[in-house]
């Protein structure tokens, strides 16, 4: 990686950044969605993005995944400028993303929806031990061969990770992955990517439930107005008094 790439993102740690926005600007018409937000997020982590309605956290994410292009400022993923490649071209890159709203297929078997992102780094033998590998990984052993449209939702959730996860992604980007679920699978959840993060692999959630984030006990990023308004670990944002205050609404 270029020597460029090595930033302090940590107070006396010079960190081996894996994605490195900087100066990022968005305009629709006379509407200023992201405003200068530079963030680094560091190889191996969990980074959480937080901020009210409102805040940017959308424009964002498409702007990671590359289905919106900014109007001024860059994305770097990896030492490599990507701001104007598209979403294919990153994921050959290694960045992969669970969407908010389920992208999976009701009317196949769990296996056959793992099959799809699989056949491109398994050979067709490899693929059953890696369905069977995977589905422990989220909490979902021994459902092959259901249909997916038989799943609750938050086994449909857990599934959508997994069809994430399973071409071994660099960087893994979840757009509030608890959305609609108990709280019991919301801490099913936090398990599932504190483990998929054990092997190695960077992961970004956005959200908005200051709880879900309380229980990744991660390095924690606060938008507001499109821009970078806090950051430091959960602690030290839920301690931020004006934190608190864009949260009520009174800032």
């Amino acid at each position: 990686m270029q020597a460029s790439t090595l930033e302090r993102v940590v107070p006396g740690v010079v960190a081996d950044v894996i994605l490195d926005v900087r100066n990022v600007t968005k305009h629709y018409g006379g509407i200023r969605a992201l405003d200068g937000l530079s963030l680094q997020v560091v190889r191996s982590e969990i980074h959480c993005v937080l901020g009210p309605n409102g805040a940017g956290k959308s424009t964002f994410f498409k702007m990671l995944m590359g289905t919106e292009r900014p109007t001024s400022g860059s994305i770097h993923y990896d030492g490599r400028d990507v701001t104007r490649l598209q979403a294919f071209e990153r994921a050959r890159l290694g960045l992969s993303v669970k969407f908010q709203n389920l992208r999976t297929f009701g009317d196949l078997t769990v296996f056959q929806n793992l099959f799809i992102p699989l056949r491109r780094t398994c050979g067709p033998s490899e693929i059953p031990d890696r369905v069977s590998e995977i589905l422990r990984q989220v909490r979902l052993p021994g459902v092959e061969n259901r249909l997916v449209r038989h799943l609750s939702h938050g086994q449909q959730q857990w599934l959508a990770i997994a069809m994430s996860v399973a071409s071994r992604p660099r960087l893994l980007l979840l757009d509030e992955p608890t959305a609609g679920l108990s709280a019991e699978e919301t801490e099913r959840t936090a398990e599932i990517i504190h483990e998929v993060n054990s092997e190695g692999m960077t992961v970004v959630v956005i959200e908005h439930d200051m709880g879900f984030i309380r229980s990744l006990k991660a390095r924690t990023s606060v938008l507001h107005y499109g821009r970078l308004f806090a950051q430091g670990s959960f602690d030290e944002i839920a301690a931020n008094e004006h934190v608190r205050q864009i949260y009520l609404g009174t800032e």
